[in-house]
């Protein structure tokens, strides 16, 4: 026998020991098992006629494990196929390179299937620069919480893309749904959110109601939650201004009555404001129609306060807004002086009663001056004639 004949009965005895087919009696080269084995061996995949033949031959475990042989020879492309698609899911931008053999494999495969990372994974996430993911596991933790909260456990899916994501979070702020998210949920059976969702929706009906009986809008009769009314009497509601042409929305609706009030709680946040800026604060009253939102509003114009003013503030026990507008009257009258405009006596006499001596002595130092201006221009005259 030639050595080549040799080496090929040693090969073929070799193969069936490696692939568990030493029951099969025939040994010679020339068996078409010779072939198969050879060709498996090589990572060529089996024809159907190769694994019908050896199933006639009852080589079952040679079988199972030419099986197992290609399904690894395939294992690496299924794993690169697998990340590609969970680095799609999860939004990696497409220039961050990684092979199936990078920690963000793990990562994200535990994120698919367990919907949570630990700590020191998402530091390595941020540390990383794929805050993406770690936005998205938040999402997916934010949304198993609303799931139970709204009672929807029942549809399976955790990922933020899902309709049932918006809807929940609409819920958790009560806002209304769009028809289509309504029969969303209709359509998935999730009647326990439903009956949530009526439930507020229910509560918005009566606010809308209250609304118009607080704001004397009762007469017009849209009660509709995405209409304009109930949007203006929300600001109303929120302490906030109305714009013109919110305005002129209800002037066109003769809701008079509503207006005044947006009137009325402007002026009130006015003076708000001016109590906040003139050291007020402590002054319980808001209503415009107290006196001392005028006596704030003639500070705020720079007019001087009268005798009566001062007395109110001394009265109501605000000595900071009494020295503020002191303040302010010593500094236009300082100014008058700068502008070589003469104070009255009475102007002066208030300075020294109310302890603002440097004011006075600017005053007397530029009277000086302008004094000796008059007189010199004399002097020069006199010199001319001589």
């Amino acid at each position: 026998m030639s050595k080549e004949s040799q080496n090929r009965l040693k090969h073929f005895a070799a193969l069936k020991s490696k692939y568990q087919a030493t029951q099969y009696q025939d040994s010679s080269p020339a068996s078409l098992l010779y072939l198969i084995l050879r060709k498996v061996d090589l990572g060529i995949e089996l024809l159907d006629l190769e694994s019908n033949w050896l199933q006639e031959h009852e080589l079952f475990e040679t079988l199972e494990i030419i099986w197992l042989q290609q399904l690894k020879m395939g294992e690496s492309k299924r794993l690169e196929d697998e990340f590609f698609h969970l680095k799609a899911k999860y939004k990696v931008a497409k220039d961050w390179e990684s092979s199936v053999g990078s920690v963000l494999f793990p990562i994200l495969w535990k994120l698919e299937s367990e919907n949570s990372l630990n700590d020191s994974e998402i530091k390595l996430l941020q540390d990383n620069n794929l805050t993406q993911i770690v936005t998205i596991a938040q999402d997916i933790k934010h949304f198993a919480q609303l799931k139970e909260k709204y009672q929807a456990t029942k549809y399976q899916a955790l990922h933020p893309d899902s309709p049932l994501y918006k809807i929940l979070k609409k819920l958790d702020t009560e806002a209304s749904l769009a028809d289509f998210e309504y029969e969303w949920l209709i359509n998935n059976q999730l009647f326990e959110a439903i009956e949530i969702f009526e439930q507020q929706e229910s509560a918005r009906q009566a606010k809308v109601i209250e609304l118009k009986t607080k704001y004397q809008a009762s007469q017009h009769p849209d009660t509709s939650l995405s209409g304009q009314l109930y949007q203006i009497l929300q600001k109303l509601d929120a302490d906030k201004k109305l714009i013109y042409s919110e305005i002129y929305w209800l002037e066109q609706r003769g809701l008079t009555e509503t207006i005044a009030i947006a009137g009325e709680l402007e002026l009130k946040r006015e003076f708000i404001a001016l109590k906040t800026k003139y050291k007020a604060s402590q002054y319980q009253d808001s209503s415009p129609a107290n006196f001392l939102y005028t006596i704030l509003k003639k500070l705020d114009s720079e007019t001087h306060l009268n005798e009566q003013d001062i007395i109110f503030l001394r009265q109501s026990q605000l000595p900071e807004t009494i020295k503020i507008a002191y303040d302010k009257y010593a500094s236009v009258l300082k100014s008058k002086i700068v502008s070589g405009i003469v104070v009255s006596d009475l102007e002066l006499d208030w300075l020294r009663n109310n302890h603002y001596e440097d004011i006075i002595i600017l005053a007397n130092t530029t009277m000086s001056k302008v004094i000796i201006g008059l007189n010199k221009p004399l002097c020069v005259g006199l010199k001319r004639k001589i």
